[in-house]
């Protein structure tokens, strides 16, 4: 295929097919790898896929500034598309995209206040329970380090990707007391502990100069008094502060930069509202300087061992066939290096492999298949570390010896396995 004029300087020289072939398979990558952002919000990766990543950077603000990082999240996470390369050069191509969204209309006829929605928690549902709708477009890419969506033609892009939630007037403005104060209570979908950079953190260590945590909210606010606590894990208060949220903020910043190294051990942050409520509580680990601070994730409640029959499991037989462990995470994570090992009680390894994970994921599982049975009662441990060595994930498990009953004349045994031996987490 010939290779496409550009409008202005030097023509491009045609490529072979090899170098066709070749960065058909880029361009393919690179748009699964950008929805895979779109899929999961990431609004700090998404501009750098676009020519123009400033317009880019300021469509995806705009939407979230609008309805709020949740109901911008629940817009993005039904997106998908699908690719077709049309033309090809060596730094240049079309490509025609068919993108499903939730179908807008649809949204809209469950609006409640005026043709908009009360706020942000009312609109996510209202996306979720939307049908979906189709529509196909054609766009330019451009190659410079990586391809990129080339500045013409990517507003059409953008407009299907954030138009709808960019829409003025989506959430009705919250109704405000005599004193001019948003009296709408503080719901928080979302919090999250962040270092000196703004990045999410595990931890921190002893004499790190300032921590914080980030709290996010499902709906805006308006000179909201918010004050915030931290104390140490016997309850002691170490500092307090109150601050005015900023005008339409769904933000909260709980900072503090402790005048002295704190101990190792654990720190509480208390989030209250206006009214002296509670509105968030979250603990963070205190590290001494020469230890690695954990990765940060959080893991859920679902997350369990399994047996060999795919049921979770409390502990396992001696005579087990499989140990395997799954992790479910409150978010989505890809482009990670994972190592693990499995060790018993005397920490000798029993299994150890590694993880690489290119597509984004909330669910990871570690198995081994014992060679042969365990000869005595032991725990079990699972260690899993990122490629620079940083804690993933820890993990034990019992392993039992099977019990043995006594048993009648007909061969039936006399009393029923135990609770324990027997159980299977629900």
């Amino acid at each position: 295929m010939a290779g496409l004029a550009c409008a202005c300087g030097p023509r491009e020289s045609p490529p072979t097919e090899d170098e066709n072939q070749a960065n058909i398979k880029l361009i393919y990558n690179m748009i699964d790898d950008f929805f895979a952002y779109v899929k999961i919000a990431d609004t700090k990766r998404m501009p750098t896929y676009f020519e123009d990543s400033e317009a880019a950077e300021n469509a995806i603000h705009s939407a979230v500034d609008n309805v709020g990082e949740k109901a911008f999240e629940e817009w993005c996470n039904k997106i998908t598309a699908q690719a077709e390369v049309t033309g090809i050069g060596s730094k240049s191509a079309d490509l025609d995209i068919t993108i499903t969204t939730r179908d807008e209309t649809a949204i809209m006829e469950n609006a409640t206040t005026d043709g908009a929605f009360a706020d942000a928690i009312e609109l996510s549902d209202a996306i979720h329970d939307a049908p979906f709708t189709t529509k196909t477009i054609t766009v330019k890419l451009v190659k410079e380090e990586k391809w990129v969506f080339a500045s013409a033609g990517s507003e059409e892009l953008l407009d299907v990707l954030f138009g709808f939630p960019q829409t003025d007037g989506l959430i009705a403005p919250p109704e405000e007391s005599t004193t001019g104060k948003n009296e709408l209570p503080i719901s928080v979908y979302d919090a999250y502990w962040v270092d000196t950079k703004g990045q999410e953190t595990g931890g921190y260590h002893s004499s790190d100069g300032k921590i914080c945590l980030y709290v996010y909210t499902w709906n805006t606010y308006s000179n909201k008094e918010i004050s915030y606590e931290y104390t140490d894990a016997a309850g002691n208060l170490l500092y307090s502060n109150s601050f005015l949220m900023k005008n339409n903020t769904d933000w909260i910043a709980c900072s503090w930069s402790p005048s002295a190294a704190l101990p190792a051990g654990e720190i509480c942050c208390h989030v209250y509202d206006t009214n002296g409520d509670l509105v968030y509580i979250s603990n963070v680990g205190i590290y001494a300087d020469d230890d690695l601070i954990p990765y940060p994730i959080t893991w859920l409640s679902t997350s369990h061992w399994v047996g060999a029959d795919g049921l979770p499991v409390v502990e396992y037989l001696t005579d087990t066939t499989l140990i395997s462990y799954e992790g479910k995470a409150l978010k989505f994570y890809k482009d990670l290096e994972l190592s693990y090992q499995f060790t018993d009680l005397e920490e000798q390894v029993l299994f150890e492999g590694k993880m690489v994970l290119t597509d984004s994921t909330d669910t990871f599982i570690f198995s081994f298949v014992p060679q042969v049975p365990f000869e005595q009662e032991t725990t079990i441990t699972l260690t899993v570390t990122t490629g620079d060595g940083t804690p993933f994930l820890t993990q034990q498990i019992r392993i039992v010896m099977p019990e043995v009953f006594e048993t009648d004349d007909h061969g039936n045994p006399i009393a029923a396995p135990s609770a324990t031996t027997a159980a299977k987490a629900g």
